[in-house]
């Protein structure tokens, strides 16, 4: 059984927080490996943001991305303002970073009167700036910096949410960018739509309601918007269970376990077929490191097509060699 997909939220940065978080009092999501406070907290009167040379494409976008997001709070450059600074630590050698903070890793310090965000790649120096979102509270005149040195590197590598399209209605391109950009804030890097019979397919058109499910070019579209945030679309599809609304149409009919029902016939030159055309396209579209097949729930197993062998060489022997091959 699934469990509840917007409920699947694992974020991983600062899971194991060190005693130096434990005791800061300001408080972040998630909470850094290691931040300590300096005590000093200033009214911003405005930030001033600057990317330092040689400024990587990418650092750009998160430099234009933390400047957004203060405009929109009110947080404007003003004289006398804050000024924050976002670098590669080849830029700043006297700034140490360990093995494990390579990948993913940033530090934030006060540099002169500089608040500097430092990363050894682009996910660093992003994830460096989701959190200066969290040292600024407030908005517009009276929002304030919380300054502190921290150092922040994650626990485990995917960090994702699971997010169930298939039960409701499916939620709009723009509805899923919002998401995009809600998640990369608080650092999670993977997202994977769960799709039953809502991810259109050219090779089975029947399968997907128009108007209630996601399009080839809706999803190159998520896929290339996701990129700019540090994020993997990992697309779920359902490939033996769950397939109750795909095998309703009377062309589907020899491949179900059931008429009707929601298990393919495990088999069936048909079924293999099907699921090969499904994932053939999800992996053109969705160009990440995984695809998720899904399996659950054949709870039709063994009460129609493939009775006589379930009956003669028991459900889990059956299952077995199916899935072997």
């Amino acid at each position: 059984m699934h469990f509840s997909r917007l409920g699947a939220l694992l974020v991983g940065f600062g899971l194991f927080a060190s005693a130096a978080s434990a005791q800061s009092s300001i408080k972040l999501i998630p909470m850094p490996r290691e931040i300590r406070a300096t005590g000093d907290e200033a009214l911003i009167h405005g930030v001033g943001i600057s990317c330092m040379a040689p400024c990587a494409v990418e650092d750009r976008f998160a430099a234009d991305d933390l400047t957004a997001s203060l405009v929109a709070r009110g947080v404007v450059g003003s004289p006398g303002g804050v000024a924050i600074e976002l670098a590669r630590a080849s830029v700043h050698p006297e700034v140490k970073f360990t093995d494990e903070m390579r990948a993913e890793g940033y530090v934030i310090t006060k540099i002169g009167k500089t608040l500097t965000v430092i990363g050894d790649s682009a996910a660093g120096v992003f994830y460096g700036a989701q959190t200066v979102k969290q040292l600024i509270e407030g908005n517009g005149a009276g929002a304030v910096l919380h300054e502190a040195n921290v150092r922040d590197w994650p626990a485990m590598k995917y960090r994702g949410l699971d997010d169930d399209l298939s039960r409701g209605p499916v939620t709009t391109l723009e509805f899923q960018k919002h998401l995009i950009r809600t998640l990369a804030a608080y650092k999670v890097n993977l997202y994977s739509p769960y799709f039953e019979h809502t991810q259109q397919y050219a090779s089975n058109p029947l399968m997907a309601p128009p108007g209630g499910s996601v399009s080839a070019e809706e999803a190159r579209q998520l896929v290339e918007y996701a990129r700019l945030y540090h994020i993997d679309v990992v697309p779920e599809q359902e490939a033996f269970g769950h397939l109750h609304h795909n095998l309703a149409w009377e062309q589907y009919q020899p491949l179900a376990e059931t008429p009707h029902g929601a298990v393919l016939a495990p088999g069936q030159p048909g079924s293999i077929a099907l699921i090969k055309q499904m994932f053939t396209e999800l992996a053109a579209l969705y160009p990440g490191p995984f695809l998720h097949i899904g399996a659950d729930e054949t709870v039709d197993l063994g009460l129609g097509q493939t009775q006589a062998e379930v009956d003669a060489r028991g459900l889990g022997r059956f299952i077995w060699i199916f899935c072997s091959g």
